[in-house]
């Protein structure tokens, strides 16, 4: 599949600040939609009109989104309960600047670490399953699907009492296969066993193995024909994220999804204004 074709059924990474500052122009140029990547300090300095501001001109290009929430210092199943309560508000607010930019997605991390909640975990799920169940009573009305993604978890057992703990449409699990390669002690089949069901975006990104190097398809180890096989075997077609952290691995990393969607045709349909 060609780079313009591929540009219509994905999202690049790109932090709020730097897309203002920066990398708005080149988006609009090369009509590539964003994942626009939220934190704390952004939330803060920037005020509604900038957010509504951006969002209008996305809008104008025929240009769409998906959101990544803040997700430094928080933890949905904190034994701090105001940890928990920041950690939930900082989510709502992500949720309706979702609504506000119509975003297909928000993708939020548990915030899961063993090291910290070795000797707590069930305590850590019973919390996170309470912080997850408000968000997606807030979600629901605002008709925003909330992506759970894997970061530091070892293997698929805390994803799997979240999601059986909730039963909501607007709950899926946002696959980082970079993430799931680095830190996890659990091969991808288990992973796309244990949760393939509830899979509704993937975060495509390269690496060595040994750090989460976010490089562009085909420069690190990651097998991603047995990624796009299963998908294509399975008939799904989640969210396309790619999340390269270097400017010049854009290219290199449209041109490698570009190979798997001609060897897999898994095509995404993101609704209005798109093909």
């Amino acid at each position: 599949m060609d780079i313009e074709s591929v540009k219509q059924h994905t999202f690049v990474c790109c932090p709020f600040d730097l897309l203002v500052n920066k990398h708005l122009p080149r988006l609009l140029k090369e009509h590539i939609n964003p994942e626009i990547g939220l934190n704390c300090e952004i939330l803060d300095r920037f005020q509604q009109p900038k957010f509504k501001k951006i969002a209008n001109i996305l809008k104008k290009e025929d240009l769409i989104c998906t959101i990544h929430a803040p997700y430094s210092d928080l933890s949905l199943g904190a034994i701090d309960r105001k940890v928990r309560r920041i950690s939930v508000e900082r989510i709502k607010k992500s949720l309706d600047l979702a609504s506000l930019f119509e975003a297909r997605s928000v993708v939020c991390h548990t915030g899961f670490d063993h090291r910290h909640y070795f000797n707590l975990e069930d305590l850590w799920i019973k919390n996170a399953i309470e912080s997850m169940t408000i968000l997606l009573e807030y979600a629901s009305p605002l008709n925003i699907p909330l992506m759970l993604e894997n970061v530091y978890e070892l293997d698929t057992g805390i994803h799997k009492e979240i999601f059986s703990g909730i039963k909501s449409p607007f709950l899926g699990f946002c696959l980082d296969f970079g993430h799931q390669n680095v830190f996890s002690k659990t091969s991808l089949d288990r992973w796309l066993k244990d949760l393939g069901d509830r899979l509704g975006q993937l975060h495509l990104h390269d690496n060595m193995g040994v750090h989460d190097d976010h490089l562009a398809i085909g420069e690190g180890v990651l097998d991603f024909d047995s990624l796009f096989s299963w998908l294509y075997a399975q008939g799904k077609t989640p969210i396309l994220t790619l999340e390269p952290h270097e400017e010049e691995a854009i290219i290199p990393t449209l041109e490698g999804l570009g190979g798997l969607l001609s060897t897999y045709p898994i095509i995404p349909d993101y609704g209005p204004g798109k093909k």
